[in-house]
């Protein structure tokens, strides 16, 4: 039987990876979009041949021929809709980060536990891809010894421009997230584990932007300047820099390094990948193929779709349950901000 999707919020990463991908798998079909304005809706329906436009997003959620909910939304309605979708019957695909803040994140959980047999994923950062396969094979083998410390710079300069506003520094759309603290901390979870406590600061230095439609001054609430200290749940003690300010050429960009006592690791997202025996000098590493993964969060969710279907298991990563720990440490850097104290993530 084909598999039926609905789309809600069809927006950019939606046009340029989602529907492209899941147009590739055989036996799916997507059958309904609902966006913002019927306008847009439109486009995306006819780029993509949608053969329904809807202007309220429920009537998809009320058709019995829709298996899953794809949620593309800002994460200001992703509790809603995502907790609307699993009570209708209908598995769930909420593009990320899961949602504005802890209080609803854990709804969305409960609500993918009242409902065991729907598959529930919440869309993985690239930051994950293509070299996690290698990564985690390297820390579950233990070749890198006992970690001692891990280090993340994640710098940029998205938010110097005080004549743009972007959703994600407004507060109503994206509630507690912060540049890209939660990708990172997805990615962080997934191949170290948690968080065991934490200290935060932040800052905003820019605190002010003109509004490039209204042109009307408007306050910016969300941190553009994130630091942390802490120590994870498997000993190594933590510091990472997030910064959307940074106004060199030289500074800006991504990367990883853990220390273990039998080796170094450091990722330059997206640039190379480089290891070090102890007492060596970093070099980078040739990948193999077998342990590299590519994009195919569509697939993933696909198959586990079908093998709910069939009452088998399904695995999907993050799941919601998942999620829900990056959102823990989201929770957990506002505490100690706001407290200036070390938070417990366990306490949250």
């Amino acid at each position: 039987m084909p598999i039926h999707i609905g789309f809600i919020g069809a927006g950019s990463i939606a046009r340029q990876r989602h529907l492209p991908n899941l147009a590739r798998i055989a036996g799916v079909r997507v059958v309904g979009v609902a966006n913002r304005s019927r306008e847009s809706s439109q486009a995306v329906a006819k780029e993509f041949n949608i053969p329904e436009v809807v202007d309220d997003w429920r009537r998809l959620l009320a058709r019995p021929d829709i298996d899953a909910i794809f949620i593309g939304t800002w994460p200001y309605m992703h509790r809603e809709m995502s907790v609307a979708a699993l009570s209708a019957g209908k598995h769930v695909f909420c593009q990320a980060r899961m949602a504005m803040d802890l209080a609803q994140a854990k709804a969305m959980v409960q609500a993918a536990h009242c409902n065991p047999k729907l598959v529930h994923m919440v869309c993985p950062p690239p930051t994950r891809m293509p070299f996690e396969p290698y990564i985690q094979n390297l820390l579950a083998t233990g070749q890198l010894g006992t970690l001692s410390a891990v280090e993340l710079y994640a710098v940029g300069g998205g938010n110097l421009d005080r004549k743009q506003i972007s959703w994600r520094e407004r507060g109503e759309f994206s509630g507690q997230q912060i540049l890209a603290l939660g990708i990172y901390a997805e990615t962080l979870n997934a191949w170290l584990g948690p968080y065991e406590e934490l200290s935060a600061r932040l800052a905003t230095p820019i605190g002010v932007k003109t509004d490039p439609v209204t042109h009307q001054s408007v306050r910016i609430d969300i941190p553009q300047v994130v630091t942390i200290t802490g120590k994870l749940k498997n000993g190594a003690l933590a510091y990472e820099h997030h910064s959307g300010v940074a106004t060199d050429k030289s500074t800006p960009g991504a990367r990883l390094t853990i220390w273990g006592l039998g080796g170094t690791l450091r990722y330059a997202f997206g640039e190379s990948l480089e290891l070090a025996q102890p007492g060596q000098p970093l070099g980078v590493v040739n990948v193999p193929a077998n342990l590299r993964r590519d994009w195919c969060v569509e697939q993933d969710f696909i198959a586990a779709v079908q093998n709910a279907r069939q009452n088998k298991p399904w695995k999907v990563s993050p799941d919601f349950d998942e999620a829900l720990l990056y959102m823990q440490k989201v929770e957990a850097v506002h505490a100690s901000a706001q407290t200036g104290r070390s938070v417990r993530l366990a306490d949250l």
